[in-house]
């Protein structure tokens, strides 16, 4: 791959994360050195700020990520505050039943029911108040355990847990076979 096929692709790692990626992860992923990688990732920082993007380029010890430029926070502030009431994604609403039904739970046995990494959701869902943690599970590692909050009730007009609807299990969800 040339210079500007890696630079994209870096670029493509780092949207697609949402959080800071281990430099080794992404010279592995690419197939080239740490050195080359770092030289890339300088020319792209560099670029990014001359050019005044509104996407940054930032190493954090041995990780780098992608974030918002300073200089467009007042726009960023006016453009997403209402986002911020909005409604909630579909990935958002599917970790938050997940986490309604199943509390309190781990990240990892939320990303299991779910097949795909959460973390991102669940700092979403902590930042907007609708759910907390809860304290860790006695297990290896003494994961976090999440659960809802009273502003979870008062987001979907509920009193108690007890007023969810019932949860579909497999069984029920089965069609009877045509013979």
């Amino acid at each position: 791959m040339n210079d500007d096929t890696l630079k994209n692709a870096i670029d493509s790692i780092l949207f697609v994360s949402g959080d800071a990626v281990e430099i080794e992860m992404i010279a592995t992923a690419l197939d080239i050195d740490k050195k080359t990688l770092g030289r890339l990732i300088d020319e792209m920082a560099t670029q990014k700020q001359q050019s005044e993007a509104g996407v940054l380029i930032k190493r954090v010890e041995n990780k780098v990520q992608l974030c918002s430029n300073p200089v467009y926070m007042e726009q960023i502030d006016r453009a997403l505050q209402p986002v911020k009431k909005s409604r909630l994604s579909q990935s958002l609403m599917e970790t938050l039943a997940i986490i309604a039904y199943k509390q309190p739970i781990t990240r990892f046995e939320i990303e299991q029911i779910r097949g795909v990494r959460c973390n991102y959701s669940i700092a979403v869902l902590i930042e907007r108040g609708l759910i907390e943690r809860v304290g860790r599970k006695k297990a290896l590692g003494n994961p976090m355990l999440y659960a809802t909050n009273d502003e979870f009730l008062r987001h979907f007009g509920l009193s108690s847990l007890a007023e969810l609807p019932e949860l579909k299990t497999e069984e029920t969800n089965k069609q009877p076979k045509v013979v």
